[in-house]
């Protein structure tokens, strides 16, 4: 008897969810010529690490979540502020995991990257591992405050753990971008993906990873002509040697966009982390390489 009144009362209560935020400023010293740190604000499940940045490297932090993952009915937000002239890297400290939605409510995150003038962030993501039966809402809003700030970021996202076996044949996953300089809209972007477009001819044709690389910096025809060989040259990585892969770079206004498709993630990802260290220095003239944090 007592064990029924047991279950039954574990059966009614309420799922715990995560409400995780990050809000980190960063100001330039103009006397000592240094970005320094001016807000700190993380609560559970998220946490912000400081690694020492690499010589000749700027201010970097490491977002991360302690909870192993995310579930249905989490909300993530994310908050990045570089004043004018600061010089910022963030990144996220390792692979994120959205485990299956146990109802129809989704994971929901949001992450908002505001840059002053002559500012210049990085925002370096690592994989999102989604898995069977997860459902995700991202939300990545950028604003550059003149056209003198700059910015790179991205996502990565990774169907299952292929090494292990795993598949996904059921997912919902949105992605909505937006990004203004001095309050005008340059790029919006609204992604839906269902297993139906994950699996068909004309979406994603099976293909297990998929990443975004955004670089609003001067002269982005110029960068991405230079970046195109080594797309060219990295493509059949991805693809593994086939034509299951492919990476591409276009130009639309100030703001120089990447998209990479592939079979294998793996290799998907090298070719996106070599690709982000080389358009690092060719558009900021940072270090060509990669915080230790990130492996390859």
């Amino acid at each position: 008897m007592d064990g029924d009144i047991a279950l039954t009362l574990a059966k009614r209560s309420p799922a715990q969810r995560a409400r995780g935020a990050v809000i980190l400023g960063f100001r330039h010293d103009a006397a000592r010529g240094v970005t320094g740190l001016s807000d700190l604000y993380h609560s559970h499940p998220m946490r912000v690490l400081f690694p020492r940045p690499a010589r000749n490297d700027v201010i970097t932090a490491a977002i991360t979540t302690v909870s192993g993952g995310l579930v249905g009915g989490d909300q993530i937000d994310v908050s990045i502020r570089a004043e004018d002239n600061a010089q910022v890297l963030s990144l996220a400290q390792a692979a994120e995991k959205v485990y299956r939605a146990q109802d129809l409510e989704p994971a929901r995150v949001t992450l908002g990257l505001t840059v002053g003038a002559n500012g210049c962030l990085e925002y370096l993501p690592q994989e999102t591992i989604v898995f069977d039966g997860a459902r995700l809402v991202r939300s990545t809003r950028i604003d550059l405050a003149t056209e003198t700030a700059q910015v790179m970021a991205g996502e990565m996202v990774i169907f299952g753990r292929g090494a292990m076996g795993e598949t996904v044949r059921q997912c919902q996953l949105q992605e909505n971008w937006r990004v203004t300089v001095a309050g005008r809209t340059i790029w919006r972007d609204a992604f839906v993906l269902t297993s139906a477009v994950a699996n068909s001819p004309f979406g994603l044709d099976g293909a297990t990873a998929m990443a975004s690389l955004i670089c609003v910096a001067p002269q982005p025809d110029v960068l991405r002509d230079r970046v195109r060989p080594l797309l060219a040259d990295l493509s059949g990585g991805i693809a593994g040697g086939n034509a299951d892969g492919i990476a591409g770079a276009t130009v639309m206004g100030p703001l120089l966009l990447l998209r990479f498709l592939g079979k294998d993630p793996a290799a998907m990802r090298a070719c996106y982390m070599h690709i982000w260290s080389e358009l690092r220095h060719q558009a900021f003239g940072r270090p060509a390489r990669l915080p230790a944090l990130i492996h390859c």
